[in-house]
């Protein structure tokens, strides 16, 4: 039906890609003396963190989710959304739903962004001690989820990051990090994102036991897909959701195109 992206490229545009093997490797140096409690004073003051009841969708539900809101796809002057396709990255909700309709918050969205580019060591350092009194806070009993609008894989770079909370997810494009989550020792739940052109993947993931989100027009079916659809606008504790491979259904927001491949009509 449509080609699959295992390895969908980056699409050409002015964003830079990050070396992501040097914030890596300071990442690492940053949870080793955090963790030794070698002293560091922070030089940013505002928080890293969004946390429970700042956001409409994580507010949703009683466990507590804090997120991590970089600037999506290039907005940064980095790119952050490596898999994405021309259409998500349009209809992009980072920039037109909600708050995100704003300039101040685009602005420090963006300046977290770049925070993170230019000094991620001081980066890490601050975001392992807002996870730390996250957990100190609710006795390790709260959600984290990383990529808010980004869609980086956390998991190589930082897996750390999933030491803190009792429940780690993300939505993410890749097909890749999807498969591997199932299969992997850390405590990281990652739906699949329906994207109008990664059908094949979405059908493995759900037969493998992942779930998929899909944005609807309307009404949500009962199923779709051949497989069950649950309410994703309910709450966004993904990793709560049934297990065994179903359709996550979240309907169209914001300027989101409603012809776009990525919106199914049933």
């Amino acid at each position: 039906m449509t080609t699959a992206l295992h390895s969908l490229p980056v699409l050409n545009d002015s964003a830079r890609a990050p070396n992501w093997r040097y914030i890596s490797s300071q990442a690492r140096i940053a949870y080793e003396d955090y963790k030794w409690g070698r002293p560091y004073k922070c030089p940013r003051k505002a928080r890293l963190l969004t946390p429970p009841g700042a956001n409409t969708k994580l507010a949703k539900g009683s466990i507590p989710i804090y997120g991590l809101t970089l600037a999506p796809a290039g907005m940064s002057g980095y790119q952050l959304c490596p898999w994405r396709s021309p259409e998500c990255e349009a209809a992009c909700l980072g920039k037109t739903a909600g708050r995100s309709r704003f300039s101040n918050v685009q602005e420090a969205r963006i300046a977290k962004t770049k925070y993170l580019m230019d000094h991620p060591y001081a980066f890490f350092r601050q975001l392992y001690a807002e996870l730390q009194a996250a957990s100190m806070k609710h006795s390790f009993e709260f959600a984290f989820r990383s990529n808010v609008l980004s869609d980086i894989p956390w998991e190589s770079i930082a897996p750390q990051l999933y030491d803190f909370a009792e429940w780690n997810y993300d939505y993410t494009k890749s097909f890749k990090r999807a498969m591997d989550s199932l299969n992997t020792p850390l405590a990281y739940h990652l739906t699949l994102s329906y994207s109008g052109h990664n059908y094949e993947d979405c059908i493995m993931y759900l037969n493998a036991g992942g779930n998929v989100a899909v944005v609807f027009a309307g009404d949500l079916p009962e199923r779709h897909w051949g497989v069950p659809v649950i309410n994703g606008d309910l709450n966004d504790a993904r990793f709560l959701d049934p297990v065994g491979g179903c359709i996550v259904g979240l309907k169209a927001k914001g300027n989101i195109d409603l012809d776009s491949p990525f919106v199914v009509t049933v």
